[in-house]
């Protein structure tokens, strides 16, 4: 019975948005921004790979906890093509890049989803680190080809909770909208 009645009140909390271009979630409204170093060494993990991506971000975290916390984020880069190609297998081709990554990498893979939405893939997927396993990262993920930009536009979602009380990560997830503006058709042909 005390679980139920945590849960409800868990759910009953005032929700605060957090927002960036083209995405929102919703937190509790008790959670703070993260530290500005935090962000910093996000936004540099994820331009290390490419330093020419564009990457916009940010995150919130309980006042007085460790976790869960979450952030959104938001980039673009430049696919490498060596041929025309739909914007389909564009999307497709990233995807499995991350699903190799991810295989490549000491994360065990714990739910892994993926869909078509108009003209975006997405792919939502929970990871645990093979150095924490109580530790899970919850991440939803959002692509889309830019018609004009002919960038691979990227929007996550991403929520750390322990593996005993993943319930407020799900309630990020749940809550996320993402408006995609701009997009390739799948079916068009993008050149490199």
């Amino acid at each position: 019975m005390l679980p139920l009645l945590l849960s409800l009140n868990a759910c009953k909390k005032e929700r605060a948005v957090v927002t960036i271009d083209a995405v929102s979630a919703t937190v509790p409204g008790d959670f703070v921004p993260m530290d500005p170093e935090r962000v910093a060494q996000l936004r540099e993990a994820a331009q290390a790979a490419d330093p020419s991506v564009e990457v916009s971000m940010v995150g919130r975290k309980p006042p007085d906890a460790p976790m869960p916390w979450m952030y959104v984020q938001r980039t673009a880069v430049r696919p490498s093509m060596v041929k025309p190609l739909l914007a389909s297998k564009v999307l497709e081709g990233t995807i499995n890049e991350l699903k190799m990554a991810l295989k490549e990498s000491d994360l065990e893979t714990v739910s892994s989803t993926s869909s078509v939405i108009g003209d975006s893939h997405e792919a939502c997927f929970v990871t645990r680190s093979g150095k924490n396993q109580k530790v899970l990262n919850h991440t939803c993920l959002r692509l889309w080809v830019g018609a004009e930009s002919k960038r691979v536009h990227t929007i996550s979602v991403v929520c750390l909770s322990t593996d005993e009380a993943p319930e407020e990560c799900q309630r990020v997830l749940d809550s996320r909208v993402i408006t995609v503006t701009g997009a390739l058709p799948l079916n068009q042909l993008l050149e490199p």
